[in-house]
Order: C-alpha cells, then sequence, then structure tokens
C-alpha cells in the first residue's frame, strides 16, 4: 500500500470517527435535553397537584366549618333565643327588665346573622344550588352598602362551565371584592364576566385610590391574597393581568381557555 493511499485511508478513518463522536455528542445532549425537560414537566404536574390538593383541603375544611357553625352554633344560638323569650314571658312589666331582654335578644340576632353570613362566605351553598351567577350576583348584593354599590356585570350564561372552575371563580371575586372594600376605598366596584371565543374572563374594576403592585407582592401578608388567585388560575392553566397603579382605581383580570384541558383535578 502506497504512502498517500495509508495516509488518505488514515484520514477518512479519523474523519469518521470524528463524525461519529459529534453525532453521539450531539445525541447525548439531545437526549439529556428531554430529558431536563421531561423533568421539569414532572415537577410542574407535582407542584400543580400539590396546589390542587391544598385547594380542595380549603375547600374540605370551609365545608367542615360551615356545617359546624350550623349545626352546633346555630343550633345553640336558636335554642337561647328560645329560652330567652320564654323567660320574657315569665317576668313582670318592669321597664328595665324588658329593656334589658330587648338588648339581649338584639345581640342574639345579630350574633346569628354573623354565623349565617360566616357560614355562606366558607361554603357558598347557592354557588352549588343555582351556579356561578347566582352566586356572583348574591356577593354584589351582600356587599353593596350606601357608601359602596357593588354592580355585576354578566350578559350570557356561565352555568356551562365545570363545577370547579365556578368555584375558582367565585374565590377569586371573592378574594378581589374582599380586598377592594378593605384597601380601595372605592365608591363603585364593578365584576365583569364573559365568555369570549372560548375563554372565560372575569374583571374586577373599582374607582378606588389603587396601590402598588410591587410593593405588595414584596409583602408575604399583604400579597398572600393576590398570590393565592394566581396560584387558582396555574392549577386551571389560566392566568392574571393587574392593572394597578397608585393613585387610581384598579382592573384586575383573570382569564381561562376552556380549549385548555385542566392539568389536575381540582374536586373529587
Amino acid at each position: 500500500m502506497s504512502t498517500g493511499l495509508t495516509i488518505a485511508v488514515g484520514s477518512a478513518v479519523l474523519l469518521g470517527m470524528a463524525v461519529f463522536i459529534i453525532i453521539f455528542v450531539a445525541y447525548y445532549q439531545q437526549k439529556q435535553a428531554k430529558q431536563q425537560l421531561a423533568l421539569k414537566e414532572i415537577q410542574e404536574q407535582h407542584r400543580l397537584e400539590l396546589m390542587a390538593a391544598t385547594f380542595r383541603g380549603q375547600e374540605a375544611e370551609r365545608q367542615r366549618l360551615a356545617e359546624d357553625l350550623h349545626d352546633s352554633i346555630g343550633t345553640m344560638l336558636s335554642v337561647t333565643k328560645m329560652s330567652l323569650n320564654q323567660l320574657n314571658r315569665q317576668l313582670d312589666d318592669a321597664a328595665s327588665r324588658q329593656e334589658q331582654l330587648r338588648k339581649t335578644r338584639d345581640m342574639l340576632d345579630e350574633t346569628m346573622s354573623n354565623v349565617r353570613r360566616i357560614s355562606r362566605d366558607l361554603v357558598p351553598t347557592v354557588l352549588q344550588r343555582f351556579g356561578l351567577l347566582a352566586a356572583l350576583d348574591e356577593l354584589a348584593d351582600r356587599a353593596s352598602t350606601d357608601e359602596l354599590r357593588v354592580v355585576l356585570d354578566c350578559p350570557v350564561s356561565v352555568d356551562h362551565l365545570p363545577p370547579a372552575l365556578q368555584l375558582t371563580f367565585y374565590r377569586i371575586a371573592q378574594e378581589l371584592l374582599n380586598n377592594a372594600i378593605r384597601h380601595a376605598r372605592a365608591n363603585i366596584i364593578t365584576i365583569q364576566l364573559y365568555c369570549v371565543d372560548h375563554e372565560v374572563r372575569m374583571s374586577v374594576l373599582d374607582d378606588g385610590i389603587g396601590f402598588d403592585f410591587d410593593a405588595i407582592m414584596e409583602d408575604k401578608r399583604a400579597g398572600l391574597g393576590l398570590r393565592n388567585i394566581e396560584s387558582r388560575l396555574n392549577v386551571v392553566a389560566g392566568h392574571a393581568t393587574f392593572d394597578v397603579a397608585p393613585g387610581r382605581g384598579s382592573r384586575i383580570h383573570a382569564q381561562v381557555n376552556l380549549n385548555d384541558p385542566l392539568p389536575v383535578t381540582l374536586m373529587n
């Protein structure tokens, strides 16, 4: 074999080995990338499942507390009021005694009303019985006062939504409405709910004083409610947009695409 031929064969072998090494390294890197992507997907799915389990646990605990309030404390208050009414009939008509009994009955009535309100907040029975629109309407009506008007704007039925999604939007509306009432100093709060092109959009708008979103999110306690909203939306493959700033009204939007499959099960 001539020297030239030997060099050519050697060069071809080296080139072949180099090509093989390059292909092997590229394949290995691609495989590693796929494995890392698969691992991230598994971790994300696990994170979503943990959040969903947390929300399921919260709702179960709300249910238990509501039942305890209604069945135990509510019943005891009702029996106490009946006993007080019987005592009232047995007493004489002394004005001071009658006035004290009246005040006690008023306190019992107020306590019973608060127990019913807390029970409704914990478990929205209207949502379970009549759907999201009726539940939001009740929420707006209860929050409205002489100083604050809460308006519900929902031109189409949304009761076809899955129960888990209805509960998600109800809890988000509840959180945003409570925040606006406590901190915004608003005169009007509007809850908008629309179904557009297979997407559900809910907005809560107010004419209050606004807030600094970044500062709130940096505060672990103050930003807990907003982070909770984002977590709920992550579970149903949705997202939130916060159009807020100090000194002006807030516009907070929550969106979920109905064509996207829910990544986890929210309710058993």
